[in-house]
């Protein structure tokens, strides 16, 4: 009988324990450790994520599942995989933990200098007529911040070549990027001083196709070039084929070869800005444009580190202020 009672009375020492558990609300540290099992699909990697020790992370998801007192994960010796209840605990609690992580990072960096290295790549003529002094506005505000600036036409593989920024012209496939847009890039005609003088001021949109041109990217003499002018409904556009006999595939070549006169050019606006300003261009039919492409900040971590992330926010606020390029 002495025994039985002592039977009971461990029985009842384990089911108050139990009950003491059920009642402790699963901490934040828990339920973190529970969102990263989820994502790495087992407890080797969630342990290895989080630095800790493997038994570790299955004793938090032991104390997590007593405390709701329900099973959140099928653990089998290849797999783990969510039950129902696991499932939609996971997409109520992934945000927020989420969000309070991004917070506590936020708050530590707060309390530091940022520093480290950024490497950031971006098209050659942008690079150095644009790029090039906001970059230094940036590293005059955060002295222990360091860049390393991939100027080329070349576009490089974020992920595999170690890039953190990528400002890019045109089309963006994402995939797994996220693109933010900058500015418009819009083209402009242009020819130099001597030209100009040749054959005089130009009225008419249809003479351009009389007029000598240096192509970009065109294999044959001959391109067809989309101009517009006006918007809204007073807007129009035409199509008008020019022909030269010099091609090149490189904006700042084209400005260098319009401005020692051979002929006019369809280039970006500020190969053009920067030439009248220098006085080796002129502008040609000003009214009339070509909206290129847009002009893109690219980037592959959704969570960026903070010295990342500082220069994004200072270029999507810089280039507000620049308008088109």
């Amino acid at each position: 009988m002495a025994r039985l009672r002592g039977a009971r009375s461990v029985d009842l020492g384990l089911q108050k324990r139990n009950d003491a558990w059920a009642r402790v609300p699963p901490s934040a540290e828990t339920i973190a450790t529970f969102v990263e099992v989820v994502r790495q699909h087992s407890l080797s990697g969630a342990a290895r994520s989080l630095g800790l020790p493997k038994s570790t992370v299955s004793r938090r998801l032991q104390r997590l599942e007593q405390a709701l007192q329900s099973q959140l994960l099928q653990r089998d010796a290849r797999k783990i995989t969510l039950t129902p209840a696991g499932r939609s605990f996971y997409a109520a609690v992934v945000a927020p933990v989420d969000a309070l992580a991004a917070a506590v990072a936020a708050l530590e960096q707060s309390s530091r200098a940022p520093r480290g290295t950024i490497r950031v790549t971006a098209p050659a003529d942008l690079g150095r007529m644009v790029l090039a002094p906001m970059f230094v506005a940036f590293l005059e505000r955060y002295p222990e911040i360091s860049l390393e600036l991939l100027f080329t036409n070349r576009v490089l593989a974020l992920v595999e070549e170690g890039v953190d920024l990528a400002v890019r012209a045109g089309r963006v496939v994402k995939g797994d990027l996220i693109a933010r847009k900058l500015c418009d890039s819009e083209l402009q005609l242009a020819t130099s001083a001597k030209a100009a003088a040749r054959f005089g001021a130009l009225t008419d949109v249809r003479s351009l196709e009389q007029q000598p041109f240096v192509l970009h990217g065109a294999p044959s003499r001959t391109q067809a070039i989309k101009l517009e002018r006006g918007a809204g409904k007073r807007a129009r556009a035409v199509e008008v084929h020019v022909s030269g006999r010099v091609s090149v595939d490189d904006y700042a070549a084209l400005s260098e070869l319009v401005a020692a006169g051979e002929g006019v050019g369809l280039m970006p606006a500020l190969h053009v800005r920067e030439g009248v300003e220098q006085g080796r261009l002129v502008r040609v039919l000003p009214e009339w444009s070509s909206r290129s492409a847009h002009v893109y900040l690219v980037y592959a971590a959704r969570r960026q580190p903070e010295r990342v992330r500082l220069l994004t926010t200072f270029l999507l606020g810089a280039f507000e202020k620049i308008g088109n390029v």
